[in-house]
């Protein structure tokens, strides 16, 4: 009879019946009963996870993300901004109440040149609502090293406000 391994680390059984040339470290000898249930799991809609005490457990997948609003409020925008500390209170309330530009957009602007910066100026001091799906968007997650996905969490927050 095969006996499985479990690693936690890499999230996967190792049948002792095949040879390995780099086994983590962290190996636990499987049950059977963890290892059939692994094999039913998929078929039950579960997934392979790791319990609290480093053992094989099938549980409900996750949730799906909430759906990316395609578009938040420049209140939300830039609430949001402050929220996660990019800009201040004060800063933030200066551009929704006046089109006053935050110091670090202001900065990203200095970075272009001509129509582009009038473009994204107008776009940041005067918009009234911000797409997920606009350049400016994606420019701004770049400048605060955002990835794609950290960029719509971002939106999802901001329009949780």
């Amino acid at each position: 009879m095969t006996v499985y391994r479990f690693s936690p680390s890499r999230l996967c059984f190792f049948p002792d019946d095949e040879v390995y040339t780099d086994l983590p470290a962290d190996l636990v000898e499987a049950t059977p009963e963890e290892y059939a249930a692994f094999l039913a799991g998929p078929v039950l809609g579960l997934v392979l996870a790791v319990g609290d005490d480093g053992r094989p457990v099938m549980v409900a997948p996750p949730p799906p993300p909430a759906p990316v609003p395609p578009v938040i409020s420049d209140r939300q925008f830039f609430q949001a901004l402050a929220m996660d500390g990019y800009i201040t209170t004060a800063e933030a309330l200066a551009a929704v109440r006046t089109g006053d530009l935050p110091a670090v957009l202001a900065d990203l602007l200095d970075h272009m040149d001509g129509d582009e910066r009038f473009g994204a100026e107008m776009l940041l001091s005067g918009a009234t609502e911000f797409r997920r799906d606009h350049a400016m968007t994606i420019v701004i997650g770049e400048a605060r090293g955002l990835t794609p996905a950290e960029v719509d969490d971002f939106f999802r927050r901001a329009a949780a406000l």
